[in-house]
Order: structure tokens, then sequence, then C-alpha cells
């Protein structure tokens, strides 16, 4: 009974003593955890295996503008017509030769039919400029075949007839409602082609059924029509049409002796997916800004540290070169690239036109042709290449492209090349920054373009 008692008193008395060491051991095992992340392990990890990660935004990289090439323009889903004056770039004009097709084989016109009319009807897409400025337009007959599935190009042109059927002069209304008879129809341009020349209708109602039974037979007969319009000297709009829209016609308006009053007879030929049809692009550079055309048609590839530029419709695109990027593995080794940016600013502050919403970067092959970058594969989202337009920058992830040109230094680099995304159908145009913007008066000086590197190299 007494030891029992003596144990009791014991093990009170060994409480206290046993939570304050308890407390002093967590204390010190959380001051042991308590170390910075960077320091974890550092006591146990071999000195030559130890890691550093750097940022570096002032690696060499520079850029120079020169003539984009001519592209494949046939079968796209809009068809341009306008034409702007830039004060930069100087003038751009827009047309399109398209095939029409028949409604319905074997149609006839009656006996003795009279011309109403001719309207060349468009639907609208989109308006890029200034639409408060007059354009006019000019349409000719084609005047040779137009085959199906050639690689027509932007610079392309075919034989026309000199006759115009339409010197129509008119301000774009792209998002106006147009009242015909008793119906309402939205967003179309309606050109009347009779009003200037009666020449084409009357000589599609002069088609009887020997050559509307047989659409080969009709082609033969009528081509197409190109549709042109006159260069600007100030402003301007480039216009875009579905021509596949059932708003999209060719409408000829008639009578005959079948019919009594002033009701109208309605024939239509339309443009389909089956319709040989192109856009083809005039860019004349005479008025653009001098730095501009010292720099793309001079081969003054310095300017190109001030600023560069590129232009849609296949104007103008941007040669960029990161020439000593090779160097990097003979002073640092192995590295790996965490991520490669490339970011380019703009040059307006307040761009003058609408910014292209997208921009392409490709790889220069050794033979001046282009290929797309690996780091393409990875995704739009990861790629990028969108106007940001809080900062009126683009910006692209290159990492793995960049990280091949370390890895293997033996790989040829002609460099990239950036253009506006779509240009056989996108007109917008853009300024970036160069390399060294203090070359440029205090006011304009803006962040230059550059490369920004997250890398890890062993210690």
């Amino acid at each position: 009974m007494t030891r029992l008692l003596k144990t009791n008193t014991l093990r009170q008395a060994l409480r206290p003593i046993s939570a304050l060491s308890g407390l002093i051991l967590l204390l010190f095992l959380f001051s042991q955890c308590s170390k910075p992340a960077g320091k974890i392990g550092a006591i146990i990890q071999p000195e030559d295996s130890k890691l550093n990660v750097a940022y570096n935004d002032t690696s060499t990289v520079y850029a120079f503008s020169i003539p984009d090439d001519s592209v494949v323009t046939a079968g796209l889903t809009r068809s341009l017509l306008g034409s702007t004056m830039d004060p930069v770039f100087g003038q751009t004009t827009a047309g399109f030769y398209t095939q029409l097709f028949l409604q319905a084989l074997g149609h006839s016109f009656g006996p003795n039919p009279v011309l109403d009319s001719l309207v060349f009807q468009l639907a609208y897409l989109t308006h890029y400029g200034d639409t408060n400025t007059t354009l006019t337009v000019h349409a000719y007959e084609i005047s040779e075949d137009m085959v199906y599935d050639s690689a027509y190009h932007s610079d392309s042109h075919l034989s026309v007839y000199g006759e115009d059927y339409a010197n129509y002069s008119f301000q774009p209304r792209p998002n106006d409602s147009i009242v015909i008879g008793n119906d309402t129809v939205t967003q179309v341009l309606r050109i009347n082609m009779s009003d200037y020349n009666p020449g084409l209708g009357e000589k599609l109602l002069g088609a009887d059924t020997s050559i509307t039974n047989d659409l080969d037979t009709f082609l033969e007969f009528f081509k197409g029509l190109y549709l042109v319009t006159q260069p600007v000297s100030n402003g301007g709009s480039i216009l875009s049409f579905d021509l596949e829209s059932s708003k999209s016609r060719l409408k000829i308006y008639y009578k005959n002796d079948t019919i009594e009053g002033d009701t109208s007879l309605r024939y239509d030929y339309f443009i389909s997916m089956g319709s040989s049809r192109f856009n083809s692009y005039e860019h004349d550079f005479s008025n653009a800004a001098p730095e501009f055309k010292a720099q793309v048609f001079g081969g003054d590839t310095l300017l190109g540290r001030e600023k560069f530029y590129t232009k849609g419709l296949v104007g103008t695109k941007t040669i960029i070169r990161t020439p000593f990027i090779k160097e990097w593995r003979k002073t640092y080794g192995e590295m790996a690239i965490n991520e490669a940016r490339l970011v380019l600013n703009g040059y307006e502050q307040d761009p003058e036109l609408e910014a292209p919403a997208r921009l392409a970067l490709v790889q220069r092959l050794p033979d001046n042709t282009y290929d797309i970058l690996i780091d393409q594969t990875e995704g739009e989202n990861y790629f990028d290449g969108l106007y940001d337009e809080e900062h009126n920058r683009y910006s692209f992830r290159i990492t793995r492209h960049i990280q091949s040109l370390i890895n293997d230094t033996t790989q040829a680099d002609n460099g990239l090349a950036v253009y506006v995304y779509g240009s056989a159908i996108y007109p917008n145009r853009f300024i970036f920054n160069g390399n060294d913007t203090t070359l440029l008066p205090p006011e304009n000086r803006g962040t230059p373009f550059s490369l920004e590197l997250l890398y890890t190299l062993p210690q």
C-alpha cells in the first residue's frame, strides 16, 4: 500500500516536467520547419547539383520589315472590295473575280424580252477603315476561262473586256437596311449595273435555251465578272462580302410580250462553292512614309531598330532574328528554358486603324520558305499571338524553339517571320517598336520589343 502511494506521487510530480519537455520538443521541430523554402534540403543536397533560376529580357533581338509574298486567294470565304490610302503604308486596292451560275437550266426569257435593270447584290460581312469615304466600283466582263481549283494568287489577274458596267459611287453602309419593293433586306450592297451601261444585261437577255440548257455552254458565253474599286487618294475602306450567301445574287429584271403593265420578271445568277473565284490586291507604296519605303523596299534594315511594320492583304511582314542565342550554350553549358516569350510592343499609342486581331509567327527556313514553330503545336492558348489591347502589344511563347537552338548549336537559324494572321482576307496593319526606342523622338519613345527568358542553370 505504501509502495503504491509513493509510485502515484512520483508520477504526479513528473507530469509538469513531461509537459514542459513536450513543449520544448515541438518548438524545436517548428523552428526546423520554418526555414525558407529554398533552403530545405540544402544541407543534404550536393553542392554541384543546386539549381539557379534567372530572368533575362536583354538578349539581343532585332527586326526589319520586307514585302510579303503572294498567297493563294482562290475559293476564300470572303471576297474583298475597296481601297485605302494610309499615310504610312500607302495605297491598297482590293477586287475579286468570280463566275456566276444559272439559277436553273433551260431558262427562257420569253418572247421579245426587254431589260428593266441588272443588279449585283452583295452580302456584307465586315468593313475596315473610314466608311464615310466615297468608293467607286467598276465591273468588267472576264474574257478568259476561269478554271476551278486553280491556284489563283493575290497578285493574279485575268484578261477582261474593256467596257465598264458599273462606275458606281457609294458610301458603304454595312449595317443599314434597304427596302426593295415590299421587302426589307439587311446588310447588302446593291450595284445597279444597267444604270451606267445596259450592255451586259442585254447580252444576258439574249441567251436562249441553247445556251442556258448547259452550264459549260453558259460559262463559255458568260465567263464571269471582275469587280474592283477605283483607288482613293485619302481615307477609304476595305469591305468584305459573302458571295455564297443567299443574299448575294446577280439579278436581272425584265419584261416580255407575255407581261402586261409595269410588273417585271426576275431571274437570278448565283455564286456557289463550285464557282471559281479569287481575290486580287494591288499595293502602291509610292505615297508611303519615306522611312517605311527605306526599310521595306530600300533594304535599310537598321531602321528596324526604331520601328517595323506588318500589313494584311499580303502587304508587309517582318523578319525577327536572335543572333546570339546559341552563345548561351557556350557561356552556361546545359540550361533549361522554363519560358521564352517574344513581346512585340506597339509604336502608336492609339493605333490609327483597328489592330489585327491576331498575328502569325513562323520559322524561316534556309530556302526562304516557312514552317510552323514547334510551340504552335501546344495550342493557340499557349502559343498566343492575340492582340493585347490593354497593353497595345502581342506576345508569343517560343520556349521549345529557343530550347532547341540552345541544345543543338549546329542547326540553321534563319530567324522568324511575323505577319497578319489570315493576311489573305484581313487588311489590318500595325507598327511595332524596334529594339532601341532611344533613337526615336522623346514623345514617341515606348517599350522596346524584347525576348523574355526565364531559365534554370546548374550552379
